[in-house]
């Protein structure tokens, strides 16, 4: 199996940019950010680039179309965070706690996400490759639709992983606790321990019509 290739580095050399200043035209580059609350503000289009944005609150920020390159993200707070149609390339995002992640059509590469926790993840319909979640809690993780390669998993905790026209190529699902799939049929292209097959021996048994008795 192939893993996720990443390459990411920490910024270095920054330049301390305040909230007005970010405000102004919603880019940063080569920058840190702290603390700064951003809660509330139309931010669509916004870009960060070579950035370290550290204790961001963005609580009902309008973040659509969102582009993050290179850019480390620490303790962002947001209890609803709306940024469908992002952009990530090799951005690392810990340490955070994220209520509803709407984060739909994203297209992601190079992400490593760490020590986080969720209660909904939406990526449907997001193009994802080289991603790696890693120490996360997520209540939902929604990829419909959506194409992952080279998506791990490791040491992660989900409830609930909606699958529905989902298209995976070397994903690694082993180091991963689920309570419920759907759309079983497309874990095509994921890799499962043994023990999480037996958990799901009776689910695919059932979406494949097999009755199973002694």
């Amino acid at each position: 199996m192939n893993t996720p290739r990443l390459n990411l580095h920490r910024p270095r050399h920054l330049r301390p940019i305040s909230r007005q200043e970010f405000l102004r035209e919603a880019r940063a580059e080569g920058a840190h950010l702290s603390s700064l609350d951003l809660s509330d503000l139309e931010l669509r289009d916004a870009t960060l680039v070579e950035c370290l944005a550290e204790g961001l609150t963005v609580a009902g920020a309008d973040l659509t179309r969102l582009s993050l390159i290179d850019t480390h993200l620490e303790r962002l707070s947001a209890p609803q965070l709306h940024s469908p149609r992002a952009t990530w390339r090799d951005t690392f995002l810990g340490g955070s706690r994220i209520g509803a992640a709407e984060l739909y059509d994203a297209e992601w590469s190079g992400v490593h996400i760490t020590g986080s926790k969720f209660d909904l993840v939406n990526l449907r319909g997001a193009r994802l490759m080289d991603v790696l979640l890693e120490s996360c809690q997520i209540g939902e993780l929604d990829l419909s639709s959506a194409r992952a390669r080279r998506l791990q998993f490791r040491d992660c905790s989900i409830g609930t992983l909606v699958l529905t026209g989902a298209e995976l190529a070397d994903v690694d699902l082993r180091s991963a606790e689920f309570r419920r799939v759907t759309s079983l049929a497309n874990l095509r292209g994921a890799t499962v321990s043994q023990a999480q097959l037996l958990q799901l021996a009776p689910h695919l048994a059932a979406e494949a019509g097999i009755q199973v008795g002694d």
